[in-house]
């Protein structure tokens, strides 16, 4: 039997998580194993606490893990990941852009990788609903810079949906620089250096929201990207 951990970065999500804890515990209720889901709200202004904590109350697997102010996606990923109970971990995003559903495709890789991310760019991926064009040329040439800037071989390293295994995973987020954005392509960085085995998975993907990430947001990407590439 093996122990799973949900882990749900929330900012100010009041209109998304509950279905998204719904949905997310119908699916592994389905598996018939043990887990845990772990919603982080990163210093959320709205009633998305309130919410999780009503919904605690009958839900005996949810946890409510609370940041007193805004850090960013990656500082909340990390904090689901160090107080994780669970062998191995899921993170996907409250929009449920990719569903909870699609984890049945990762269950034959997790005795023999450490990191699995979810792709809209491999074999086997479905895009059922787009983003506006303008975005999804922008995501594909921010992807396209990433992968030859820093030398990465995968498709797709910003999807929000990615399982890794604890034991030799969580030591790569205690040293993580990026706290937002940028998180993911730090980790895969890092586990790639540390010779762990990571694999990209076709899921299907619904454009849940618009994006949070900002114009102004770009050069501090950037700028994350480049000391990146410079990790020892």
């Amino acid at each position: 039997m093996s122990y799973y951990s949900i882990i749900l970065p929330a900012y100010n999500e009041e209109g998304t998580i509950e279905t998204a804890i719904g949905e997310t515990v119908s699916f592994f209720d389905s598996l018939g194993e043990s887990y845990e889901v772990l919603v982080v709200d990163d210093g959320s202004t709205d009633h998305t606490s309130l919410i999780v904590k009503r919904l605690a109350k009958t839900v005996s697997a949810l946890r409510l893990i609370r940041h007193a102010h805004n850090q960013g996606k990656g500082a909340a990923v990390r904090t689901g990941v160090t107080q994780a109970k669970g062998e191995f971990l899921l993170f996907l995003d409250c929009d449920l852009s990719t569903h909870p559903s699609e984890f049945k495709k990762c269950l034959p890789y997790l005795a023999t990788h450490d990191i699995l991310i979810g792709s809209r760019r491999v074999r086997g991926a479905r895009v059922v609903e787009p983003q506006p064009w303008y975005r999804t040329f922008l995501g594909r040439c921010f992807n396209f810079w990433i992968r030859h800037y820093l030398g990465l071989p995968y498709h797709d390293t910003q999807c929000g949906f990615k399982v890794f295994r604890k034991k030799t995973v969580k030591p790569l987020f205690e040293c993580l620089m990026s706290t937002g954005w940028a998180f993911d392509v730090e980790l895969i960085v890092r586990a790639r250096k540390a010779g762990l085995k990571i694999k990209e998975i076709p899921v299907i993907w619904y454009h849940g929201r618009e994006t949070r990430v900002r114009l102004k947001d770009f050069w501090k990407i950037v700028k994350e990207i480049h000391k990146i590439k410079h990790i020892d």
